[in-house]
């Protein structure tokens, strides 16, 4: 009698939980398939690699969660100058909710990526969501110049330093569990430090405004 053959929904249900509990590194296919109730060959046959099934169940979560992250800085350099400069802070938090919400909608997929990633094609997610936001606050600070203000020198180092501290950040709600809500408080506090940081390196007045 043969048995049933699994649907996709199986095998994925199977790689998440063996991600889960032995991270990618050393994730097994053959355990993968026997989870699922099939062979390790028509794993194979489906899935090409190991990488492919991670690919497939985190692709979702993480290709939106960094459109809208390229959206939102996006929207705000097409904003005019003077705009940005009086609504940095609120905007930025603002930004920081949607992001947020992508990010519970995912969790699943985000904690297999920030804890389970490692040697997956996805082990640095986060490099290219720091280096937007390191060229955006470049962008900022030629927009704060043409407006007239003064700004101290600030180092590439120190922007993709405090970029990445910041985006490291935001994904430790994920790594230790928090809830959607104590997420969101964590995160407004989060950025009421980085904006007061910012203030003072780009030498302005820091209006503590944002709405949590």
């Amino acid at each position: 009698m043969m048995k049933n053959i699994p649907t996709e929904e199986n095998i994925l249900d199977a790689a998440k939980e063996e991600f889960l509990q032995y991270g990618y590194m050393e994730a097994s296919m053959r355990r993968i398939a026997s989870k699922a109730g099939c062979t390790t060959g028509m794993l194979y046959y489906r899935f090409k690699d190991k990488d492919e099934l991670f690919t497939a169940l985190v692709k979702e979560g993480a290709d939106r969660f960094a459109e809208k992250f390229m959206t939102l800085q996006q929207d705000f350099k097409n904003l005019p100058g003077d705009i940005q400069i009086e609504g940095l802070f609120d905007y930025s938090y603002d930004g920081m909710g949607e992001l947020n919400d992508i990010l519970y909608r995912y969790f699943d997929a985000f904690k297999l990526i920030v804890c389970f990633g490692s040697g997956s094609s996805y082990e640095n997610y986060t490099d290219r969501l720091v280096d937007a936001e390191t060229q955006s606050t470049f962008d900022f600070i030629r927009t704060l110049k043409a407006n007239g203000h003064n700004v101290p020198p600030i180092k590439e180092e120190m922007c993709h330093m405090l970029a990445s501290a910041m985006m490291n950040g935001i994904f430790e709600v994920v790594a230790h569990d928090f809830s959607k809500e104590d997420a969101k408080e964590y995160i407004y506090d989060l950025k009421r430090f980085f904006s007061a940081g910012w203030a003072e390196l780009f030498g302005m007045e820091y209006r503590s405004e944002m709405r949590k």
